[in-house]
């Protein structure tokens, strides 16, 4: 074999360098059975010898011819058939790339110049300077160290952004829960205000009602009274008088309404006072009316018990007709000599002790 001058030595070293720099494109597909990949393979590699791989890359050619023919005899997994495409398409790039060197006349001139211009883009992209008066491998070499350099700095500020982060997070999470915590205690001394709040609307809600109450109470009361004056005036001495209990029972005892002796029927010439009576009783509707009949004490007490009672029958039965109420819809009681309010030992007294008392309970 015949030595190599140091042209063709130098130009070996350009395309090792030349592999170790260049990026390849992607090569193919996925080609699938392994025979057609290995056709495909031999394809790659007879393009990159046409453009003189075998013979300007001789390391890089037979190192890779070796390891596709152990993989065409032997198999190889997916990962390595990829390998094997990938670094094909790169020996094919570099020879020819190192081929259009070859065609310019001051080729090593020119691949020093490629060589430089790849570390000063290199340089530009990372934002890192570049010693201006290096080339070739000197300059590669400042590159790697500035790049290391401007990596670990990036490295210790990236540590520093993270401690930073860390603290910053630590902060955000403890005012989170001082918030969190000023929150529920704002919330709970809302609730409490609210209850108080409801309470109170609720204790004003019920002095307005019993005000309300009181008032309408009162206003009843006013009107009553005033209902009560009116009938002490409609009635003369002798027919009736006009009493307002402490209870609020009205009672109008009538002493106009006058029986023969012993007997159970209205004397003539009465309507007049039955027609006031009743029109008494109207001036309260919803009120329960009782008659009462009274009686003095000549005689003897049952007699005068059940004389009193069918008195108080009579009128109550008068006074439904002349109301245009159901028949007996107004209740009766005899009481007989037992409630006198006058003296039964004159004859003034035994007359006003012989009476009817309208009594009116409740109502308006």
């Amino acid at each position: 074999m015949k030595a190599r001058s140091a042209y063709q030595w130098q130009w070996i070293f350009v395309g090792s360098l030349v592999l170790t720099l260049l990026v390849p494109q992607a090569f193919a597909q996925d080609i699938g059975l392994d025979p057609q990949r290995s056709e495909q393979l031999s394809t790659g590699m007879d393009l990159a010898k046409k453009e003189g791989a075998k013979g300007q890359l001789p390391h890089a050619w037979w190192d890779l011819d070796s390891r596709l023919d152990e993989a065409k005899k032997n198999g190889a997994t997916e990962a390595e058939w990829q390998a094997l495409e990938t670094e094909v398409q790169r020996l094919h790039n570099a020879a020819t790339f190192v081929a259009r060197m070859r065609k310019q006349k001051s080729g090593m001139e020119a691949l020093l110049g490629r060589y430089d211009q790849s570390l000063a883009e290199i340089a530009a992209l990372y934002g890192v300077q570049m010693d201006p008066v290096l080339a070739g491998q000197p300059a590669a070499d400042d590159l790697i160290g500035n790049l290391s350099q401007a990596n670990f700095e990036r490295q210790v500020h990236v540590d520093s952004l993270t401690v930073t982060n860390r603290r910053l997070n630590e902060i955000v999470a403890n005012k989170v829960v001082y918030q969190d915590s000023m929150i529920t205690a704002l919330q709970v001394e809302v609730s409490a205000l609210r209850q108080k709040l409801w309470e109170t609307e609720l204790r004003a809600g019920v002095a307005e009602a019993d005000r309300s109450a009181a008032e309408t109470v009162l206003s009843q009361k006013q009107e009553r009274e005033a209902a009560i004056t009116g009938l002490r005036t409609s009635f003369g001495p002798d027919e009736a008088e006009v009493l307002l209990t402490p209870e609020g029972t009205i009672v109008m005892r009538v002493y106009g309404l006058s029986f023969g002796v012993g007997s159970t029927d209205l004397r003539a010439g009465q309507q007049s006072l039955i027609t006031k009576v009743a029109a008494a009783v109207q001036k309260f509707p919803g009120g329960e009316v009782r008659i009462e009949g009274h009686t003095d004490d000549t005689g003897s007490r049952d007699a005068n018990l059940r004389l009193s009672r069918r008195r108080a029958e009579t009128v109550a039965r008068v006074l439904e007709q002349e109301m245009g109420l159901e028949s007996e819809s107004v209740a009766t009681e005899g009481i007989g000599p037992d409630r006198p309010i006058a003296l039964n030992s004159t004859a003034d007294g035994r007359a006003r002790n012989r009476r009817i008392d309208v009594v009116i309970t409740g109502g308006s």
